[in-house]
């Protein structure tokens, strides 16, 4: 089978893994909400659920879905969020039960799951571009009090990590209250994006110059690394905006800095494949996800920590490399289908596999948060879609101002 055609049916199965696993009853409260996985197909992640209205704009376009559809499943999932998603000052539980959409035992609310859904909703709005749409997705924006979640670290603003009332909740030990901090760079660059114009101006600059920017190198190349080296840390914001036409305010170029992470992390796998059979030329990619023991998380260097790895490739986390490895990323993709079938199902590819361990292991589930990246991943660089319609919300091009980005055109937002 062609490349091309292998692409659209990992597209097409990705939506169809959302329809599938999105609640669609119309009398139920949770409407609209996603499962984590398979694996737990009765336990909603708010963050599926935003990647699940991203699913839905690229059904839209491609025609599995009529436009009418589209637009009812994304109207109803905000009205969802709006009226029934337990929050906290706006900040979505991490995980909730899929029927009455209520935060599940005593999870955080989290702000990383939060903004993965929000850029679905901002996406979602933006392209369906409809009266009803746009105003719910206006308060559920709005209602976020991200200076709840500010706070100053000696000459830094940085925003906490989560948040839980719960004494002995999930990530709290103890007394209730803040749970961490983002003063590392990873997956949060959406959050500066959301909140720019919620803050003072001055307050929305401090955050986004608050993290720091530790760098490893790779092939001569300075690259701004993240703690664990996994891949996932540099894809999730870069699923929505198009850091290719984009600097940020001190000329840094983060679509380049992913391309060289990528590349980074394939190189890791090629010097570790003597003693890891699963990794060679056309298999690499170590993220967070699926392993032979559960869910896990895996890096390569370069990175603040030393790598953990055990052979388990990350296949979403590859596939998502499509818009910054066209060439290496087609091979891969070209491999897994014809010579790794065992990775390919109803949903298009799995999560991830390993053949380290004995017998062989191949995950049969699918993560919400996984598919949906790399689904969104092959829709850039095939389209541009997602990009195009997040980066050129009134939104985000309000906040890129207020921060300071300037255009590849050489225009300065400000």
């Amino acid at each position: 089978m062609q490349i091309s055609t292998i692409l659209e049916d990992e597209l097409k199965g990705s939506v169809d893994f959302f329809l599938d696993y999105t609640n669609q009853d119309q009398t139920s409260k949770g409407f609209g909400l996603t499962a984590d996985s398979t694996k737990k197909p009765q336990l909603a992640s708010i963050a599926s659920s935003g990647f699940a209205l991203s699913a839905w704009i690229i059904a839209c376009e491609r025609k599995y879905l009529p436009r009418q559809r589209a637009l009812d499943l994304t109207r109803k999932t905000l009205y969802t969020l709006y009226n029934h998603a337990s929050h906290h000052r706006g900040f979505f539980a991490h995980f909730l039960h899929m029927d009455s959409a209520q935060r599940f035992k005593t999870c955080e609310y989290s702000t990383i799951d939060t903004s993965l859904c929000l850029n679905g909703v901002i996406t979602a709005a933006a392209y369906f571009d409809d009266l009803e749409t746009s105003e719910i997705a206006q308060r559920i924006l709005e209602r976020v009090d991200w200076n709840f979640l500010v706070f100053e670290q000696g000459d830094r603003t940085l925003f906490h990590m989560a948040y839980n009332p719960d004494r002995n909740g999930d990530y709290v030990h103890g007394e209730p209250g803040f749970i961490s901090q983002w003063d590392m760079a990873a997956e949060q660059k959406m959050m500066y994006l959301q909140a720019a114009s919620r803050v003072q101006p001055e307050t929305a600059q401090k955050l986004y110059h608050g993290f720091s920017r530790d760098t490893g190198s790779f092939g001569g190349s300075k690259i701004i690394i993240n703690p664990g080296g996994n891949l996932f840390a540099y894809q999730f914001s870069e699923a929505w905006m198009d850091f290719r036409s984009y600097l940020d305010p001190d000329g840094l170029d983060w679509f380049a800095n992913t391309q060289l992470a990528a590349l980074a992390n394939r190189q890791f796998c090629l010097e570790n494949r003597s003693k890891y059979r699963t990794y060679h030329e056309n298999s690499w990619g170590l993220s967070a996800g699926d392993s032979p023991k559960g869910y896990a998380v895996f890096g390569s260097s370069p990175s603040l920590q030393n790598p953990h790895h055990n052979g388990t490739v990350s296949i979403y986390a590859a596939l998502a490399c499509l818009p910054f490895l066209p060439d290496l990323t087609r091979e891969l993709v070209d491999y897994l289908y014809h010579h790794q079938p065992q990775t390919w199902g109803k949903y298009g590819f799995y999560d991830a596999y390993n053949l380290d361990v004995t017998p062989p292991w191949y995950s049969s589930a699918i993560y919400g948060i996984d598919k949906g990246c790399s689904m969104i991943m092959i829709e850039n660089a095939l389209s541009g879609l997602v990009w195009e319609t997040y980066t050129n919300s009134p939104l985000i091009q309000k906040s890129l101002m207020i921060l300071g980005f300037t255009s590849r055109e050489g225009e300065r937002h400000e």
